[in-house]
């Protein structure tokens, strides 16, 4: 029974921790944000495999390999370092709020 306790504390001291953190970074405009950015994620692979095969019958001069798998490496890199830019500009507003 007293193991029954100690991850009944634990618990609660993650639900703090999470709580204060969302009071101090105001977090729902994060997850709007991320969801934003996985749809468009979403919707950007989507289109790539609907005509991957299409798209893999031509290849990139420079670097010879197919169009479709250049063009997801791209895709992935970009919305990754979109979503890092709107997080570390979201981070520094409510740092200094």
């Amino acid at each position: 029974m007293q193991k029954a306790s100690v991850t009944t504390a634990i618990w609660a001291e993650l639900a703090t921790v999470a709580f204060d953190l969302e009071e101090r970074f105001g977090l729902r405009p994060f997850k709007r944000i991320m969801l934003a950015m996985l749809a468009a994620w979403l919707a950007y692979f989507t289109v790539i495999t609907m005509w991957v095969r299409a798209l893999n019958k031509m290849t990139v001069p420079l670097l010879d390999i197919p169009l479709g798998v250049f063009l997801v490496a791209q895709g992935t890199a970009v919305i990754f370092l979109v979503a890092l830019v709107i997080l570390l500009r979201k981070s520094r507003l409510s740092a200094t709020a």
